[in-house]
This record gives C-alpha cells, sequence and structure tokens, in this order.
C-alpha cells in the first residue's frame, strides 16, 4: 500500500467510500467515489459520477498528513448551516473514521484508493 504522507500528491486521484467492515476486494454498486485534485489552486475534491465521470465538487478538502477532513457541499436550498464534514485519520494507505455531525457517530467508514 502507498503511504500517506503529508505530501498532497499521495492523496490525488480516485477513491471509494465504504463502510468500515465493507470487504474491500468486493466493491459495493452502492457506494460513494470521490477524487481529489492538487492544482494551482490547491487542494480540492469532489464526488465523481459512476455513470458518465462528471464531479460534484466538495465544499472543502483539507489534509495534513494524519487527518483528511472533507466537507460536502449543502445542495441548492437543501441544508442550512454547515454541511456535513466527513473526518478520516490516516491507516497507512486508506483513511478510517466518520461524520463529524450528531447523531451520526455511530457510523464508521474508511476510504481505500481505487484500483484502475
Amino acid at each position: 500500500m502507498a503511504d500517506l504522507s503529508k505530501d498532497r500528491d499521495s492523496l490525488t486521484g480516485r477513491w471509494h467510500l465504504l463502510a468500515a467492515d465493507w470487504p474491500e476486494h468486493e466493491l459495493p454498486h452502492h457506494r460513494v467515489d470521490l477524487v481529489f485534485h492538487d492544482d494551482a489552486d490547491g487542494l480540492r475534491g469532489a464526488i465523481r459520477s459512476r455513470v458518465d465521470d462528471t464531479e460534484i465538487p466538495l465544499q472543502a478538502v483539507t489534509f495534513s498528513g494524519g487527518e483528511l477532513r472533507v466537507q460536502m457541499a449543502a445542495p441548492p436550498g437543501g441544508l442550512t448551516g454547515d454541511a456535513p464534514t466527513l473526518v478520516m485519520a490516516n491507516a497507512g494507505g486508506r483513511f478510517e473514521g466518520g461524520w463529524d455531525m450528531p447523531g451520526a457517530e455511530h457510523i464508521r467508514l474508511k476510504l481505500i484508493r481505487a484500483r484502475d
């Protein structure tokens, strides 16, 4: 597995967001795929459609090497207040964590690199 250092290049590319206990060799059809880019404007991310590869931008992405924080963008006319934030700890080649929002503490997730 790749080392996920503070180098933002180690984060770039496609990732699958799965339930923490889901077998990594059996990707579910119902999952969220994310993509991260490191470009001139900094680190950014998006939810990536598996149907047509379109990208829905994320509100914010921060990566310290030890922690990845991904804030979803609120849908137009949808949520009020802050959109949910996914907080993931670097677990050596993948990330593990969950949502930073009341009532969702029990939902454990992992983020694994897509194998293309």
